[in-house]
């Protein structure tokens, strides 16, 4: 009997609170992870760094518990320092044996940052516990991604080579995630979130040169890099 007492307690809770749909933005560190973080291949490894990620959400509950969530959020990573420096140098001269490179050669490298924005939606679970909601959810749709640029110069005996790195901006992503919203007034609350973010976009790094003020392209290099990150996020929720 106690059992299921406390059964049809939890039900008549749920029915009573989980009806309220929600918006919140927040604000945390955006964590690479997996190969994203790794630093030893170019053409398969992130050399990302944390940075930040702003997230508005919001949340539609036609069920007790069972709704459909969306997201618009920004994130961005550092895009490699001197490892990246060092393994693009030495993936130069090896690739291109061609160039003139001095013994002590002058160059020049910007990383540039992985900057993206989603725009995403898909079903929510929300468990109401007390003065709290227990959240569970899965995304999928548009990322539009910024790859760092990867410039590097470098001056050769008779002229100079450079290198870029260009992507495709709109790519498929999804975003798995949980959290919790504590109600701190009447219609409000602080939300706490960890979410897991992937999307995969397509990269090519350009090549060209110039020797005694002739300009010579090099083949182009196309790979993918994955972006899987930790986005872990504090912030304000309104139900209504």
């Amino acid at each position: 009997m106690r059992i299921k007492a406390f059964f049809f307690s939890f039900l008549i809770t749920t029915a009573c609170y989980a009806q309220k749909n929600f918006m919140s933005l927040t604000m945390g560190s955006s964590v690479p992870v997996g190969s994203f973080s790794e630093s030893e291949d170019i053409y398969s490894d992130g050399f990302a760094g944390s940075n930040f990620v702003v997230n508005f959400n919001g949340t539609y509950f036609f069920m007790p518990v069972v709704g459909v969530g969306g997201t618009f959020s920004f994130g961005s990573s550092y895009g490699g320092g001197e490892s990246l420096e060092s393994a693009l140098y030495d993936d130069v001269l090896e690739k291109f044996p061609i160039l003139s490179v001095p013994a002590d050669p002058e160059y020049n490298f910007d990383a540039g940052k992985w900057n993206y924005v989603n725009l995403m939606a898909g079903p929510q679970i929300s468990i109401p516990l007390y003065n709290m909601n227990i959240d569970f959810k899965a995304l999928g749709g548009l990322s539009f991604i910024f790859v760092p640029s990867r410039d590097m110069s470098i001056k050769l005996d008779n002229g100079e080579f450079k290198s870029s790195t260009s992507g495709d901006e709109f790519n498929l992503g999804y975003i798995l995630g949980t959290g919790v919203r504590f109600g701190v007034g009447r219609g409000t609350g602080i939300k706490l979130g960890l979410d897991y973010y992937h999307s995969k976009p397509a990269l090519v790094k350009k090549n060209s040169y110039t020797d005694n003020n002739i300009s010579y392209d090099l083949t182009d290099e196309q790979f993918e890099v994955s972006i899987n990150s930790l986005h872990l996020a504090l912030g304000i929720a309104y139900n209504f």
